[in-house]
């Protein structure tokens, strides 16, 4: 088996002229990385790719007198550079890195090839998932893979930087063209930053090599940064910022091709494109908006074209624990192989409604269901049966079914009859109920409710809404789709101690699994044997399963103290910002640590939609997937709440620049949203 390992080196950068020759105690950075990677043990040859430009005559001179080989080609198309390399050795693998990571540590390039030998990969690297120190980045790959892309890849940023088309069209990200995978860290590095780029990157690693020499391991480097307080000296230089750089060049819409080629397949034959009125494109501006994810894994997702991002929307805030959690997906496994469904019921859904009955205080009994539109209608149902009464009074949203869509503008379908049933008051607006108890004298069954939402219960609302249903014998039904199972163990109810006749489940309680449930006094839940509340899969075992292992996870681990912690860290950083940038007029943050809402307001110049329009732009750039909240879950940290704030404060400059020129269309690179009807 032939390996060959590739160095890209050139004299030109943009930032930091001539770096890979600038010395440390009389070597230059190339020479500390060749007298480094020449201890790698899995390689027969290694060469230096550098362009056929006049000013890397020096690179070429320098490496042949070290006794290396190397190749000068195409200065942009670097795919073709590093292709006409490695052709004429016809190696079986191929090792990518770059002369900026001088301090590349040989026994891990050797770790990388081993493992990507093992699983018989196209392309093995240890930066798929970024937990690896900058200046640490291997990349190992099968000659015909390189083969393959620099046949067919016709993008400029995938030509500039060799690599992007395997990548995106890997098995990682579920395009099968080539079988990747990643070498994982064993712990998560990824603000410790060894590579050169700019001046206070060459000086850090010049401090590490006059105090600790050329010849040390990357983790005794990362130790000895530990512990004398350097990890943050160049910890706000953007990562891969070169390959963000050709991304513009390739026009923005080239970075969502294939999310915005499979929109146009999916409208076809799916209306709006997604099952989900919320991931559709009338909330994700065309031209600047990913449309399709293909994987997700902890507090990441990513898209179809190879974008990875930080998700701050988790799947609408059903994922609690972090995407993929172990613990839920093995007890899903595990189920899977006894089976999904039967013939007859099975215990886990008594063991699963046991443990809600334990942890949420108005639960009595329950039954499951899929949606939260299941249980809110099962509601709405038992209560107009226990009442004899037909009137619904709602603040919030609660799903997609007539009794409750109907009372909004998306009304088209619904019976008037229906419509007229269902009547909205306002959050924190006591009198607003109040009137409509008048309104409806007697007729009332239930009051179903968000215990919270964007702004926080004030004067005791939750009280006096509890009060004044009991009052007029009507039936008081939380809607804890998202609130349950996040803002505390047994929901809102037990975080403001305001308990409910019943409440609704759904999102959070399996961790994205689809389940939902209704539960509440018993007597009220004894009309389940008389009102029809029926589903072929309200008992389906992996849903039940998810539910099972993400209640035991949320009573054994400190998953609502944690997030609750970062997500804290996150409102207090945010309102710095704004304060700093000075836009309180335009911008704040409201609810809660765990289900925080970035407010946009309008302008005189311009509207909120285009503000948002503009934000989402920005962010999804980024590598930040947000729509206008903040969904924390258990894998979010406080490194990511710190890229999502230099996100933020890249997005407030150029506000800042907006608002001069008072012009945002000149900045919208894509279609603006355009309002269709208000939530929350």
């Amino acid at each position: 088996m032939k390996t060959l390992l590739i160095t890209q080196a050139r004299f030109g950068s943009t930032r930091l002229p001539g770096k890979v020759m600038k010395e440390i105690l009389g070597k230059t950075l190339l020479q500390i990385q060749l007298e480094r990677l020449a201890k790698c043990k899995r390689v027969f040859k290694i060469l230096v790719a550098t362009t056929d430009q006049a000013a890397d005559e020096k690179i070429s001179n320098l490496t042949r007198d070290l006794g290396f080989s190397v190749y000068r080609g195409s200065e942009s198309d670097v795919l073709d550079r590093f292709y006409q390399a490695a052709k004429p050795d016809a190696p079986d693998w191929v090792v990518r890195v770059t002369s900026d990571c001088p301090l590349l540590d040989p026994a891990l390039v050797d770790e990388v090839i081993n493992y990507a030998v093992v699983h018989d990969a196209d392309y093995c690297s240890n930066s798929l998932v970024e937990h690896f120190p900058d200046g640490q980045d291997v990349e190992v790959f099968k000659f015909a893979a390189l083969e393959r892309a620099w046949n067919e890849t016709q993008l400029p940023s995938d030509r500039e930087h060799v690599t992007p088309y395997i990548r995106k069209n890997s098995s990682y990200f579920n395009v099968n063209k080539f079988k990747s995978i990643n070498y994982p860290s064993p712990a998560d590095y990824s603000r410790i930053r060894m590579t050169v780029d700019e001046p206070r990157d060459f000086e850090l690693v010049k401090t590490l090599i006059e105090n600790q020499g050329s010849d040390k391991t990357w983790k005794e480097y990362v130790q000895y940064m530990v512990e004398n307080d350097l990890t943050a000296f160049n910890a706000d230089i953007t990562r891969n910022e070169g390959y963000f750089k050709s991304l513009k060049e390739d026009k923005v819409k080239k970075r969502y091709q294939k999310s915005e080629e499979m929109l146009s397949r999916a409208l076809k034959t799916v209306p709006l494109g997604s099952q989900t009125f919320s991931k559709s494109k009338t909330q994700l501006p065309f031209g600047v908006s990913p449309y399709f994810a293909t994987k997700a894994e902890g507090a990441y997702m990513y898209d179809v074209d190879g974008n990875q991002y930080i998700d701050f929307v988790n799947s609408l805030a059903s994922i609690t624990l972090g995407y993929n959690d172990p613990d839920v997906t093995n007890a899903v496994r595990e189920q899977l192989e006894q089976g999904t469904i039967f013939s007859l019921a099975n215990e886990l859904e008594f063991i699963v409604a046991e443990k809600i009955v334990k942890m949420v205080p108005c639960a009595e009994a329950v039954r499951f269901g899929k949606n939260g539109s299941d249980a809110t209608a099962g509601a709405v149902r038992i209560a107009r049966a226990h009442t004899k009464k037909d009137h619904v009074l709602v603040c919030g949203y609660h799903g997609w079914q007539d009794w409750y869509i109907g009372s909004t503008g998306r009304n088209l379908g619904v019976p008037q009859a229906t419509r007229d049933l269902t009547h909205s008051f306002s959050y924190n607006d006591i009198n607003s109920l109040t009137k409509l108890f008048e309104t409806y004298k007697d007729q009332v069954a239930a009051v179903v409710l968000e215990p919270v939402n964007v702004f926080p219960p004030k004067d005791n609302f939750l009280e006096k809404v509890k009060e004044i249903t009991h009052q007029n014998n009507a039936i008081l039904v939380f809607d804890e789709t998202i609130t349950g199972f996040r803002f505390a163990n047994g929901g809102a109810q037990e975080f403001f101690n305001v308990i409910p006749d019943l409440a609704c489940f759904g999102k959070g309680l399996a961790n994205g699994y689809p389940i939902s449930a209704l539960a509440g006094r018993a007597d009220l839940m004894k009309l389940m044997e008389e009102v029809f509340f029926s589903f072929t899969f309200g008992g389906e075992l992996l849903s039940l399963a998810a539910a099972n292992a993400t209640l035991d996870k949320l009573e054994k681990t400190s998953v609502i103290s944690s997030i609750n912690k970062v997500g804290s860290f996150l409102m207090d950083s945010l309102r710095q910002l704004i304060r700093k940038y000075e836009f309180d007029n335009i911008f704040s943050v409201e609810g809660y640590p765990v289900w925080s809402f970035f407010i946009i307001k309008d302008t005189e110049w311009c509207t909120s939609w285009e503000i948002k329009t503009l934000f989402l732009q920005e962010m999804f750039k980024r590598g930040i997937y947000i729509i206008g909240t903040h969904n924390m879950s258990y894998a979010h940290t406080v490194d990511h709440v710190e890229t999502l704030m230099k996100a933020y404060e890249d997005f407030f400059k150029l506000m800042k620049k907006v608002i001069a020129e008072k012009q945002i269309k000149n900045h919208i690179e894509g279609e603006v949203l355009v309002p269709l009807f208000k939530l929350r």
